[in-house]
């Protein structure tokens, strides 16, 4: 039996944050080679581009324990995607509550349904940060709580419950992308707009950016063949936000920034970018959130592109932007 059908032996595969760019990027994956896939979403509005890429739709709430057991009937393998970004007010207040209670309700209900491997999503920022731009891989613990950042904060809290269910014998994988750019993912167009810069410069700091495809495609992989219990990072180049900027300048887009701010100005650079995270991003100035991705390209086939490939699809601005925060599935 080929890799391929033996995985769409294994039944319903439920994808949480469908709704999003990467999670609907994983639904259509996974249609596309056969899977039986249901979509998790919140109740509203039709969601008929899940529904035409193949999927079941499954109406719930991370916050209702009694929609995700019903979701998670017949399902054997869950890839949880959903997530909220943005410094809003109402993101901040909202992302505890879906990051790490509803990442907890999710998966006690998938342990009570046997559900046999689970993705758990999380984010390179876990893994922390440097101040001279060296990368950090799986093995690293974060250092930046001292920012109070509630991205982070809650990311870290949910991936630490995502571990815990493992090292109990639940079979989670963690994956952690990068900043993902492309055409449709939402922290694109914030940074392209930080890495140019206003006010006659950029970001001290620097990150790796990772491609949303090639992201969807190790989550695939990590469903596939991941290992339970261990952390993938899915990273790309790391540079500055000078170098960054000056790369897309040689892209075409925009005037090279002449020079990194002081970090006491990063917060006027996002508010500058005029963008919906642009000021979460500039929270992270001075520190360099770059992380190395070897075990995933050597167990997941993960691609890392260069930074010029990286920059072109920088190029393409998304096609539809959140108000203040990327949606939640």
């Amino acid at each position: 039996m080929s890799a391929g059908s033996a995985a769409r032996a294994d039944g319903v595969v439920l994808v949480t944050g469908a709704s999003g760019a990467l999670g609907s990027a994983v639904v259509a994956r996974l249609a596309a080679r056969g899977e039986a896939v249901r979509a998790l979403v919140r109740p509203g509005p039709s969601r008929a581009e899940l529904e035409a890429l193949g999927a079941e739709i499954a109406r719930g709430d991370l916050g209702d324990e009694r929609s995700l057991r019903h979701a998670l009937r017949g399902v054997a393998r869950l890839v949880h995607a959903a997530e909220l970004r943005g410094a809003d007010r109402a993101a901040v207040a909202r992302q505890r509550a879906l990051h790490v209670e509803g990442t907890a309700r999710l998966y006690r209900a998938a342990h009570d349904h046997g559900v046999g491997r689970i993705v758990h999503v999380s984010t390179t920022a876990t893994l922390g940060g440097t101040r001279d731009g060296s990368a950090l891989d799986e093995t690293a613990s974060c250092n930046l709580r001292s920012l109070a950042h509630p991205y982070v904060e809650s990311k870290l809290e949910g991936e630490q419950r995502a571990l815990a269910c493992a090292w109990a014998g639940m079979p989670v994988v963690v994956v952690l992308p990068a900043v993902c750019v492309g055409p449709d993912a939402p922290a694109a167009r914030a940074v392209a707009a930080l890495a140019r810069g206003r006010l006659g410069g950029t970001l001290p700091g620097g990150l790796s950016l990772a491609d949303l495809d090639d992201v969807a495609d190790a989550l695939v992989a990590a469903l596939d063949r991941g290992r339970p219990g261990e952390r993938y990072a899915l990273g790309g180049p790391g540079a500055s936000w000078l170098e960054l900027g000056c790369a897309l300048a040689r892209a075409g887009v925009g005037r090279a920034p002449r020079r990194a701010l002081p970090a006491l100005a990063a917060r006027w650079v996002g508010a500058a970018a005029r963008c919906p995270l642009g000021g979460e991003l500039a929270r992270f100035a001075p520190w360099f959130t770059c992380a190395r991705s070897e075990k995933a390209a050597a167990e997941l086939g993960y691609r890392v592109r260069t930074l010029e490939e990286l920059c072109q699809r920088l190029t393409r601005a998304p096609r539809a932007q959140a108000p203040a925060a990327a949606r939640e599935g």
